[in-house]
């Protein structure tokens, strides 16, 4: 009985955190300072610095987040609490970058130092801080490597800063064995979604997309499904 009443309870904390989270996806993204959606040294549009804008709409979004992040944590705290409230955090981060990219082709400096961060809440959950060390440093090689290679065959860049900041973040919370996972969950969804629009005649070869949404995607889905996978490979 017990039992009962304590997930019942740590179900219903994970429906309103997702709530607020939900809801404060858009509210915070629609008030975030102009100046992080924009290089640096590079002025603001109207739109940016228009108040009255919505740069997310109310509706529908809000409330797909809030389903979204609801279902996310549910799944999440029924294993363990303090591990679903890091990786919430972080899912949360993602989403705000994963909009950025899309709508300005730009990824904030300041939410991946937030991502950051946030890699202390799961500095128990690895091997010690080594591993969190190693997966920051193998997240910068990876992407790195595939923009000097990419830079090198199409004679143009493959891949943004941001991009390299932000596989950098989060190796730090996922640890080496977690980002090389990450990386490939990434390449698998990238790929098929590009296959995807080359059949439906969205993009044309040579078209450059946002990265981040596939890195969110590929994050989320380790972080809800995958995490500690490695585990189970020792055993």
């Amino acid at each position: 009985m017990a039992e009962t009443l304590l997930l019942i309870i740590k179900c219903l904390s994970a429906i309103l955190l997702g709530i607020f989270e939900g809801n404060g996806a858009v509210y915070i993204f629609n008030h975030l300072p102009a100046e992080w959606l924009c290089d640096y040294g590079e002025k603001p549009d109207e739109n940016l610095l228009d108040t009255y804008t919505q740069r997310v709409k109310s509706y529908p979004w809000k409330y797909v987040f809030t389903m979204l992040f609801a279902i996310l944590n549910i799944r999440l705290v029924v294993d363990d609490w303090q591990f679903a409230v890091s990786a919430s955090i972080v899912i949360w981060l993602l989403l705000e970058i994963a909009i950025s990219d899309v709508k300005y082709r730009i990824i904030p400096d300041q939410l991946v130092v937030l991502l950051a961060v946030s890699a202390l809440g799961f500095v128990t959950f690895h091997n010690g801080f080594m591993d969190c060390l190693a997966g920051g440093l193998c997240g910068f090689g990876i992407m790195f490597a595939v923009a000097i290679i990419g830079r090198i065959t199409s004679k143009r860049a493959a891949l943004g800063g941001g991009d390299i900041k932000l596989f950098t973040g989060l190796g730090l919370i996922c640890g080496f064995t977690g980002i090389l996972a990450v990386y490939a969950l990434t390449a698998l969804i990238a790929g098929g979604h590009m296959v995807i629009l080359l059949a439906m005649k969205k993009v044309k070869p040579g078209d450059s997309v946002a990265m981040a949404p596939y890195i969110a995607v590929a994050t989320t889905a380790y972080l809800v499904f995958l995490w500690g996978f490695e585990q189970i490979l020792y055993l």
